[in-house]
């Protein structure tokens, strides 16, 4: 559960070896470019290069009919796609702009370094350019807000957003290569419920772990990143049900209730009571998932006599407030674990929670340490 690369980053910097895996092809992607430098000077040309030659500069005015035939010409000769009802997402000169800046991505025949390096820079500004809310975290919706700048005359120049962000990653890149010393980092796209199996493959056992899972119904990064998905050809269009179940909590399966911890069945029994059975489904199966990642954790700590972090926070359901943390704790000792809090801080980011009934917040997230017991 990577997120976007930032420990990753930091692990290079340290000139630590690590592995780092996601279910999420994007977070994958994403922690693979900012943590595998290339040359920042290269990396601006080829940018500059793309905007020179495939010109994406059509303004508003576009009709709808010629942003099909450029997504068209995308998806005949290159593997991204464009996502479903991509008008509602985005203005046509957009969808010219950003089909064009891929076609000369797929032109430019980059090592697979400098195109994924490219590809990140695209993905940071797909949101920039569409008609959905930049700033929330929790989901992807075109919100009042956003109607009303759009109403108020909002236009997107997506040459500029790309020069912007590639700027930003070549500051990076060359403040990395002057830190970095030589490590080996893996990234991988697996499940964390099968985590011990991925060190073996990759044989890379970490003493060390640091980790965030998706918060129970909070974040719904399928839901949040298929923009992102369909453009960079990660997920086709219709995989996105398939894409979704792989997150924690999100299959199919009958939940295993006798497994919950006391403090966490008692929950499951107040959502039952209340009516809210699809809730109830739901929080049990997000906790007998994080029951098996926790497993998995435990397996590989004590191989190395390691220690794990996990930063995670409280959620809202229905109006109860679902202590995650001390979930967690509780279901940790069942797993050969010992779980102690290291530290709690305010959480400054509300943008990251959807609206709850009576407005409310989770206000501090939590991090746990464990160690084999």
């Amino acid at each position: 559960m990577v997120g976007c690369g930032t420990v990753a980053v930091e692990t290079l910097a340290a000139g630590k070896s690590g592995l780092f895996s996601d279910v999420d092809p994007l977070a994958c992607l994403l922690t693979r470019a900012k943590a595998s430098p290339v040359d920042p000077e290269s990396l601006k040309s080829t940018v500059e290069e793309i905007i020179r030659k495939w010109k994406p500069n059509a303004r508003p005015g576009v009709s709808r009919s010629q942003a099909k035939r450029e997504v068209e010409d995308l998806e005949e000769s290159t593997k991204f796609r464009a996502p479903p009802r991509v008008f509602h997402w985005f203005s046509p000169y957009v969808v010219v702009n950003l089909s064009r800046i891929l076609r000369g991505i797929d032109d430019a025949q980059e090592s697979r370094r400098k195109r994924e390096a490219l590809l990140a820079i695209f993905a940071s500004v797909i949101r920039r350019v569409s008609r959905a809310d930049p700033n929330t975290a929790s989901g992807l919706e075109v919100t009042r807000v956003r109607k009303e700048e759009l109403a108020a005359g909002l236009k997107f120049d997506v040459t500029s957003e790309l020069r912007k962000r590639m700027e930003i990653v070549v500051k990076g890149y060359g403040d990395l290569i002057r830190l970095s010393k030589k490590a080996r980092l893996v990234v991988a796209q697996a499940d964390a419920r099968e985590w011990s199996k991925t060190c073996k493959m990759n044989r890379l056992t970490p003493d060390l772990v640091i980790t965030s899972p998706c918060y129970l119904s909070a974040i719904e990064y399928w839901r949040r990143h298929r923009l992102e998905y369909c453009w960079l050809g990660l997920v086709d269009p219709q995989d996105l049900a398939k894409v979704r179940r792989k997150f924690l909590g999100m299959g199919e399966e009958e939940p295993d209730t006798t497994n919950l911890s006391p403090y966490l069945a008692r929950l499951y029994k107040r959502f039952v009571r209340s009516g809210f059975q699809k809730e109830a489904t739901n929080f049990a199966r997000y906790f007998n998932d994080s029951s098996l990642w926790l497993e998995e954790v435990s397996e590989v700590i004590a191989r190395t006599e390691g220690t794990a972090y996990v930063i995670v926070g409280a959620n809202c359901t229905r109006g109860n407030v679902i202590d995650t943390p001390r979930g967690l704790h509780e279901m940790a000792a069942r797993t050969g674990l010992k779980s102690g809090v290291l530290l709690r801080y305010l959480i400054t980011n509300y943008h990251m929670q959807y609206p709850t009934k009576g407005n409310t917040r989770i206000r501090e997230e939590t991090v746990l340490k464990l160690v084999p017991n």
